[in-house]
């Protein structure tokens, strides 16, 4: 005879996931220990999101295969002959003795255990045993004439295995399955899940549905949704709905699923029980990747009606599709929120850093949303076929709030020019315009001096006062000139004779320290005071003009989902004009999407009716449609969707829109 030693060793175990993300994954060991988890130093590796990175392992011990429960986070359930033992004391590791073709559940992942030429297999004596057991164990006693069965929550997979095919329910839940994939909205997830709840189990005559992880919670907060079939009265806002906290806060604590059964004899129950007829409920957890997300119940209350065993199998395949889908719909819930606040972020700094523009993208967005949907309501004429779905509108809301999202590489001194010449720049004209004072004072001191001492002029006594006359007049003239460039610096468009009167200024030079001729103002200065309309010059348009463009460049560097993946280009085209004279790309006619001919509009007509600007005032609201319809007839902007902007779209915005002054 062989050593025991050697003959564990001789042993060969064969593990077959059945279910799961590795289905069909096949692995040998002839060792006497074999590791299982997700993590990569286990023997038989696992990318099971609810596997532990170490789950269990399988140990030969005294010439039986052991399985074993490493302190799980899920924990394990083994299945031998249609008995499941679950496993799940993270406090002690559990081990249970398998026979050949066992099968084990580690997370969602169903793996089938072979065993060859074992010394010693498990007799169909101890498995009997075992069923008996747990047969015993599965009917727990609460109060007096209460029967509670319990089964440990399973995926889909795995209970598939266990149901009978030709139960015609399993069509429902399948396609509640496919349909739930399609859905990210919670309130339509759990609509759906109702629908088909009903539809599973005529017996079911209430729904609820709780939300958290709490136990304590879970049992005594008000449900986060009920529903009852027909005319079955709901609760009302002040009243609570009748459930058991009991079975409630067991299924969470034990995260197993639980059927309730009054007895036929109709011994004492609870008084919540009694009160609301019912006869039988199932509550089931709603186990997510990593926590409990809720629990789910319904019951038979005023009809009499009984659930099966069968019954708590179904509902575990429904619990299973219902708590996916929540996750789904939670985890989409979360990114739109965390994009929502990325979004509100960019369209602080970007604001921040002009503080006069303060609401310009939201007012926007609102502005253009608002007029896609009036071209929704169109059923006539050219824009009737303008249409944006629910996906579309979402896109040309966040394409409008991120317009400007360019800005950010605009040099801060460009975005915040509210003259031709800043302040700073203007006291250092002032400062230079003192100076010129005093030194043609000096100068014309110095000139009747020098010609007293060489007897070119007498002194009469007067000399001084003439100066000083002459340099009261000089001082008069350049402080006029001073005020008159401070106005034209601020002012929103020039003339031309205005244009040439500042020239003229910047032509004008005065004796330096060194005894040159300097002009009063340079070159940059004149340039900038000669800016017909606004206040910035050719350079900084140039940069300015840049946004545009910089805004497509760095939005599409974010990896849009397939819904939004237009909104770099709607975003980075709102300069752009019909007749092609816009920027950056000069794009002309129907090249230009709807969705960017509606945010231009809204973007003019923000910009005139916003709030006061250095240079200018905010124009009335009348005012900005009259310039709009001015683009308009001049093939800059789409003719239709301005005259739709004012008849139907300003009446809705009016009371958002900025008022003067």
């Amino acid at each position: 005879m062989q050593p025991e030693s050697q003959s564990r060793i001789d042993c060969m175990i064969s593990l077959t996931v059945v279910s799961g993300p590795d289905t069909g994954l096949t692995e040998s060991f002839r060792q006497e220990r074999v590791s299982m988890g997700r993590d990569h130093r286990n023997d038989f590796v696992l990318r099971d999101g609810f596997v532990s990175n170490r789950h269990a392992e399988l140990v030969f011990e005294a010439g039986e295969v052991v399985f074993r429960d490493l302190k799980s986070r899920h924990g394990s359930t083994v299945l031998i002959d249609e008995v499941s033992m679950r496993l799940n004391d993270r406090e002690h590791a559990k081990h249970v003795s398998l026979t050949n073709g066992a099968e084990v559940q580690l997370g969602s992942s169903l793996i089938r255990v072979t065993i060859s030429a074992a010394p010693v297999l498990r007799k169909r004596k101890d498995t009997a045993n075992l069923h008996d057991d747990k047969m015993r164990g599965a009917e727990e006693s609460g109060n007096d004439g209460e029967r509670l069965i319990t089964t440990a929550h399973k995926p889909v997979q795995t209970i598939n295995q266990r149901l009978q095919s030709a139960d015609t329910r399993l069509a429902v839940l399948f396609r509640l399955a496919g349909q739930l994939n399609g859905l990210t909205a919670l309130d339509e997830v759990l609509d759906m899940i109702v629908e088909a709840t009903f539809d599973a189990f005529p017996a079911t005559n209430f729904f609820a549905v709780s939300l958290g992880s709490d136990p304590e919670v879970l049992s005594t907060q008000r449900p986060f949704m009920t529903r009852a079939r027909g005319k079955l009265p709901l609760p009302g806002e002040d009243e609570e709905p009748i459930l058991s906290t009991s079975i409630l806060r067991r299924v969470a604590e034990t995260r197993e699923s639980i059927l309730f059964v009054k007895d036929s004899l109709g011994t004492e129950v609870t008084q919540s029980i009694l009160d609301a007829k019912i006869t039988a409920c199932m509550c089931a957890p709603l186990v997510g990747q990593k926590s409990l997300l809720g629990l789910m119940q319904v019951d038979t209350r005023g009809r009499g009606s009984l659930f099966t065993r069968h019954d708590l199998e179904l509902f575990n395949i429904l619990a299973s599709n219902a708590a996916f889908a929540i996750e789904r719909a939670r985890l989409t819930e979360s990114i739109v929120e965390m994009f929502e606040g990325f979004v509100a972020a960019s369209v602080n700094a970007i604001e921040a850093r002009d503080p006069v523009t303060a609401g310009h993208s939201e007012r926007v967005a609102h502005y253009t949303v608002t007029l896609a949907e009036v071209c929704n309501e169109i059923e006539t004429g050219r824009l009737a076929d303008i249409q944006f779905d629910p996906d579309e509108m979402t896109e040309l809301r966040y394409a409008a709030l991120l317009h400007d999202f360019g800005k950010i590489a605009v040099s801060e001194d460009v975005i915040q020019k509210g003259a031709r010449l800043p302040p700073e720049k203007m006291r250092l004209i002032y400062q230079r315009f003192q100076t010129v004072k005093e030194l043609a004072y000096r100068n014309w001191l110095h000139a009747y001096l020098q010609k007293i001492e060489t007897g070119e002029v007498r002194s009469d006594g007067r000399g001084l006062a003439r100066i000083d006359t002459q340099y009261e007049n000089y001082c008069n003239e350049i402080d006029e000139i001073f005020e008159w460039l401070r106005e034209i610096s601020t002012k929103g468009f020039l003339e031309d004779n205005e244009i040439a009167q500042v020239k003229a200024v910047g032509a004008r030079t005065f004796i330096g320290v060194n005894g040159q001729p300097q002009r009063l103002l340079s070159p940059l200065e004149v340039e900038n005071l000669c800016i017909q309309k606004g206040t910035l010059n050719e350079e900084e348009w140039v940069e300015m003009r840049s946004h545009a463009a910089l805004s497509e460049s760095y939005l599409a560097q974010i990896p849009w989902s397939t819904e939004l993946k237009r909104i770099p280009c709607i975003a980075g085209a709102h300069h752009e004009k019909l007749d092609g004279s816009g920027y950056p790309k000069g794009i002309m006619g129907e090249a230009i999407l709807p969705q960017v001919r509606m945010l231009t509009i809204s973007d003019i007509f923000d910009a005139l009716t916003a709030s006061d600007r250095p240079y200018r005032k905010a124009a009335s609201i009348d005012r900005a449609l009259e310039i709009l319809g001015w683009e308009s007839d001049g093939d800059k902007l789409d003719r239709d969707l301005v005259e739709v902007f004012g008849t139907i779209v300003i009446p809705r915005i009016k009371d958002d829109v900025p008022k003067p002054g």
